[in-house]
């Protein structure tokens, strides 16, 4: 007869146990503990299977609680180690994604951030809620003079907006309705003596300034 364990947290249950002693959880006979197990199943089977967060082995497959840290394993997937002795750790819960960027523009003592997937509007008209007060006593800066954005991977634009009096990325002018990549370090010019500065960084690369 097929051993009975706790679907939880793998200690093995008597017989007659209807509650696991160990989390008191309810204890359920499938039916394939029931009924030999196919050779394709015993092969399938064979292939070690771990805990996703830290790597322990998974005692048993139906198990939805590591026996050692106590996490939900949710999708168990099998090891992805070289050698067969080592304690396999999932690559695909242990990979993370690149640190994500931030857009820094100083208006003086004055700093505006951009995250990832944002935008910053600079002007003098309302809409410009957050720059239209630093720059309004700019009368040569149009009311929506430009944009600057951040997009998910890290790559920072500005987009002139039509302006009258144009924007300058390191004295070069932007076309108008176009992108223009900015970088860590790069002078951003609207019209003719709105300076602001730019800075990206990067977390773990040393990024800003």
């Amino acid at each position: 007869m097929a051993q009975l364990t706790c679907s939880s947290c793998g200690l093995v249950a008597e017989d007659d146990d209807l509650v696991c002693r160990g989390c008191s959880g309810n204890l359920s006979r499938s039916v394939g503990a029931r009924y030999p197990v196919g050779q394709d199943d015993q092969a399938e089977e064979e292939q070690p299977r771990v805990c996703p967060h830290c790597g322990a082995p998974v005692p048993v497959p139906t198990n939805q609680v590591c026996v050692v840290c106590q996490r939900m394993l949710g999708e168990v997937r099998p090891s992805r180690t070289a050698d067969a002795g080592e304690r396999g750790v999932d690559v695909y819960s242990t990979r993370r994604d690149a640190p994500t960027a931030v857009l820094r523009i100083r208006f003086g003592a004055v700093e505006r951030t951009v995250t990832p997937g944002s935008t910053l509007l600079l002007g003098r008209a309302p809409a410009a809620h957050t720059t239209h007060g630093l720059l309004e006593r700019y009368d040569n800066v149009s009311r929506q003079h430009a944009t600057v954005g951040l997009e998910p991977d890290g790559t920072a634009w500005v987009r002139d907006e039509h302006s009258t009096n144009g924007t300058f990325v390191n004295g070069s002018p932007a076309s108008p309705g176009a992108r223009t990549p900015l970088r860590d370090g790069d002078v951003l010019r609207l019209a003719a003596d709105c300076t602001l500065g730019i800075a990206v960084d990067r977390p773990g690369e040393g990024g800003g300034r």
